[in-house]
């Protein structure tokens, strides 16, 4: 079986929780569509489970890129005392930007691992992919974090840039390729005015969002995960 999931923000229990749930084995295929980090628990004992499993593919977000752009120039002696001394002004922007979005549990943990596993963890997030296609049982599909922004079906996909993929907010009403379905994450369904704030996969023509707010369990976010061969979705 093949499975997304989006948009986990360091819920690592709910992960394997949803794992447990779907019987994941290394027979099937998982893609996370970005936002691994931030915001949740445990982002970094996250990554470093996904990291070790070689069918699970993932996609960068937003929140992977602030993460990255952040911290990728530290040097090992960097502490957290320290480590802003080691920023240059626009890597102190960004940090400004990522701590402002849920970035300090992901700092915390990060900080404390040894320089080989930060070393490690960088090497991981520079394989993590704009997009991903794939096809399932006869059907195409492209996999993104946050859909695509200022679209259009005949611009090759290698012409958008970055920030097309991470931080682009479709509106319910948009339509993407009509041979093909995309799927992302990014904006919780939560948001979406026909759902009356429930969490729930939304499937539109041709797109589906399967960000059910994961983290934001207060206001009902629940953990998606879409089976792409026969459409069925589990929450947790």
């Amino acid at each position: 079986m093949t499975y997304v999931m989006s948009d986990l923000h360091g819920c690592y229990d709910k992960f394997l929780q949803m794992l447990e749930v779907i019987h994941f084995t290394e027979e099937d295929d998982l893609y996370l569509l970005g936002d691994f980090v931030d915001r949740g628990e445990a982002p970094i004992p996250l990554l470093l489970d996904c990291m070790e499993r070689v069918n699970v593919y993932p996609l960068l977000g937003n929140h992977e890129a602030m993460f990255r752009g952040a911290v990728m120039d530290l040097p090992a002696e960097a502490t957290l005392e320290t480590l802003i001394d080691y920023l240059s002004e626009p890597q102190r922007e960004l940090f400004g930007q990522w701590m402002q979005n849920g970035g300090e549990p992901t700092l915390l943990q990060y900080m404390a691992l040894s320089p080989e596993q930060r070393r490690d963890i960088l090497a991981y997030l520079a394989e993590f992919q704009l997009y991903e296609t794939c096809e399932v049982r006869g059907v195409p599909f492209l996999l993104t974090h946050s859909g695509l922004e200022d679209f259009s079906p005949d611009r090759p996909l290698e012409d958008y840039p970055a920030d097309a993929f991470l931080n682009a907010r479709p509106a319910p009403s948009a339509e993407f390729y009509d041979d093909r379905f995309m799927v992302f994450g990014h904006t919780p369904t939560l948001t979406y005015p026909e759902l009356h704030g429930r969490a729930e996969v939304i499937f539109k023509k041709t797109y589906i969002n399967i960000d059910c707010g994961a983290v934001f369990t207060e206001s009902g976010g629940k953990l998606a995960c879409l089976c792409l061969d026969n459409m069925n979705v589990t929450y947790v």
